[in-house]
Formats: structure tokens, sequence, C-alpha cells
């Protein structure tokens, strides 16, 4: 697929192929995993940042759960399509960007059939038109150059077009004509304009001079992308491409050579970004009230076996003074730095239920819980103490994004109340 700005996505399927692997390592859950994605982004997808950045933000905004949510209604096609417009959206996103990188969620949770890695190109019953002809379909042309269904039995003949355009048995010498004689044919090796080919009976399939001139654009789309990715060329540049195959259709049905090359690429293009940090991460999780205008959250290295800790202090209107977050790397790691934390704070072993009556209605000195939220969807774990400055504190754990929380107080029950709706964290 080719992004609005010119961009081939994944041109070698290495993303495709990154997601399969997650999935066969984590299982579809892990789609929804934005740590587990940027990670497997990091380790895999070093040379696509562009493809990671994508990946990253479909998880953050679990496109597999919006997927599941509307293709009962929509359909598979159409549940693709109506995601990826709302990604692209809340993300200000290039939509045909968007498209591919749900269609490929799509593919590893097993709602489209698994296909090829590759950009292909594959020949229509039409002439072929700038970057038409050029599909990530999975149903391209089978290796041997069959034709398409509806088409002559004997497609384009296995092992590609003759070099001059006409089939074995029926090559005139350059600058002759075929036909066996002056006038017999097109001059310059072209295919008879009219008559059995020599070397073949009058009944035989004859390749049309459209025919081979559409198989000879494609094979030179075919060449220049091949040659192009080798080269590591990035971008792709969708006017390249279209450049390439307008002088190809130009050429279709006639012996003169293709015209001059195409341009040199942008040789100064911009820098790719580079895929986020563990910390930048971290920080789209946390609100903008909490992050404030003077950047209140600085990078804390790391504690307790997160991958990022982020101190934010000095906060202004909040009922906490501070909060501390955490980023771990799965459920395992959050569970053990939740009590890792409250070991380190000298929380008592055996501690009392938070809530009363089912409900978090007062600040408990001492008490531990989970907890399950259904707006925003969530579950974790909370605990509350009074630290040695006597300041209340809140301990939770947020197990969708991995995250878990320290907010500090000066009123124990503004703290609770503020904690209560999730507003500590985006969802």
């Amino acid at each position: 697929m080719t992004e609005g700005n010119g961009h081939v996505i994944d041109p070698a399927g290495e993303a495709r192929r990154a997601l399969q692997a997650v999935v066969a390592a984590h299982g579809t859950q892990a789609l929804s995993n934005p740590v587990i994605m940027d990670e497997i982004c990091r380790e895999r997808l070093g040379g696509l940042p562009g493809e990671a950045i994508l990946i990253g933000t479909a998880a953050r905004s679990d496109v597999p759960v919006l997927l599941r949510e509307r293709i009962g209604r929509e359909g598979t096609y159409g549940a693709i399509q109506s995601v990826a417009a709302t990604l692209a959206q809340a993300h200000a996103l290039d939509l045909a960007a968007c498209l591919w990188v749900v269609r490929e969620f799509a593919r590893a949770l097993g709602f489209v059939a698994s296909g090829g890695t590759q950009p292909t190109a594959r020949a229509g019953s039409g002439p072929v038109s700038g970057a038409g002809g050029l599909t990530d379909r999975d149903d391209a042309m089978p290796p041997g150059g069959a034709a398409p269904p509806g088409g002559p039995a004997g497609g384009v003949p296995a092992g590609g077009v003759p070099a001059g355009g006409v089939p074995p048995g029926g090559a005139a010498p350059p600058g002759g004509s075929a036909g066996g004689g002056p006038g017999g044919g097109v001059p310059g090796g072209g295919v008879p304009a009219a008559g059995p080919v020599p070397g073949r009976s009058p009944g035989g399939w004859v390749p049309s001079r459209n025919v081979l001139g559409i198989a000879a654009a494609i094979a030179l789309v075919a060449v220049y992308l091949g040659v192009a990715a080798a080269a590591h060329v990035s971008p792709f540049l969708a006017k390249t491409v279209a450049s390439s195959t307008s002088q190809s259709q130009g050429n279709v049905g006639n012996s003169s050579p293709v015209g001059s090359p195409d341009p040199a690429p942008d040789p100064d293009p911009d820098p790719d970004p580079t895929p986020p940090s563990p910390f930048d991460t971290l920080l789209n999780m946390i609100p903008s009230n909490v992050q404030g205008t003077s950047n209140n959250c600085s990078n804390d290295g790391t504690a307790f076996g997160a991958t990022a800790v982020a101190d934010c202090t000095g906060l202004q209107g909040l009922a906490a003074t501070a909060i501390i977050y955490y980023l771990f790397s799965d459920t395992s790691a959050l569970s053990k730095g939740f009590s890792a934390f409250l070991t380190k704070s000298d929380f008592p072993a055996s501690a009392q239920s938070c809530t009363t009556n089912n409900q978090f209605s007062d600040f408990i000195t001492n008490c531990r819980n989970t907890y399950t939220s259904t707006s925003p969807a969530t579950s974790g774990s909370i605990a509350e103490y009074i630290d040695k400055d006597n300041d209340p504190v809140i301990v939770s754990t947020d197990n969708k994004q991995l995250v878990m929380a320290v907010l500090i107080g000066t009123n124990d029950e503004n703290l609770l109340a503020y904690w209560q709706p999730l507003q500590w964290i985006n969802s």
C-alpha cells in the first residue's frame, strides 16, 4: 500500500511478520498491549519507524476491540474502513496509512485471510495507468504468468515475455520484419499485424501486442520496485512509480525505446521519525493537566522493575500535589512492582479492605483491594496509607495500560475523590 505522501508502506512485509510473531508468542491480546508492541517494533522494525509508530498508535487505541465491536454490524471490510477513519481522525494520521495498519491488525487477528507480504503488480483488462497497476491484494497473478479469470486459457507464456515481444519461432532480426518477407509484420521485431505466427498452428492463441505491452509494463514496474527495495531507497515516491508506469503505457503496442530515466530521488529527504522510547510512551498516558505547561514530569529512570518512571511534581489545582508514574512490560511485572513498592514503603503485610459496602467511599489507612471500572474499562489494585510526612497516599495500578501511579496529597478524602473517576491517567 502507498501512503498519501507516496511512501510505500511495509514493502518487504517485515511489519506483517512482526505482528504474526507477536500473536504466535503472546496471543491476540498482545495486539492491545502498547508496551509489548513498542518492544517488538524496537526489536524488529528499526528500519521502518513510520510503520512502528502506526502499530504503536493502533495498539494504544485498542484497534482489536474496535474491530470486534464493528464487524458484526458493518462486515469485515466495512469495519476496517470505519476503524481506519476513526484512527486517522483521532490522531491526525494519513487515512491510507491507517487503512494499512488496521487491515494488518485484522489479518493478525484472523479476520482477513493471510496472504503475500509485498505490494504486487498485476495486469488488468485495460491499459496501465499511473500507480493503479500496483496493489497489495492477496490474489496477485500466480507464478508463470497465468491469465486472470475470464482471460485466454494460455495466458502470458510461462517464463515471461521474450525480449523482442515476439513468441519463440516468430522473431525477426533487428530492423527486419516478421512473417518471412517484407511488409509481412511490424518493423523492428514487433508482432505481425495479421496472419499466423511462423512455427505455430493457425488455430493456436497468439498474444496480442496490447497484452504483450501490458506484460512488459508490469515487468518494468516490478524490476524498478525490486531495485529500489534492494538499494533501500526511502521513501518510494508515488510520482516515481507513476512516471515509470506512464512511460511503459506510452510504449504499449509499439517498439520504440523506453523514454528517459526517472529523475533521481531527493538527495536530502526528511529523516524518518524514530520509534518512541518507553518514557515517551508513558508520557502519552499522563493527562495534560498533570504534565502542565512547564513540563512537570521528569524522567526518573527505572525502579521496581518498571521500564520507565515519570516523576510529576508541583501540580496546581489538583487534589494530588505529586504523582509518580511507573510503566511495566507486562501484568506480571506490574503486580510484582506494586508489591515491591508497598514493601519498601513499610506497608503492613496484613491490611484491611479499602471498601465500605463494596464502595471506595472513605480513605482507609493501611488498606488494600482490587478494583474494576467500566468507564473507562480497566481494572487493577489499590492501596491507601499515610506516609512518614503525614501525607495521604494512594497507590494504584491500571492493568490495561500496565501503569502504576502513586498519588500524594494533603487531604485524604479529596485525594480519594480525585482518584475515583480515574482522572489521573488517559484512558
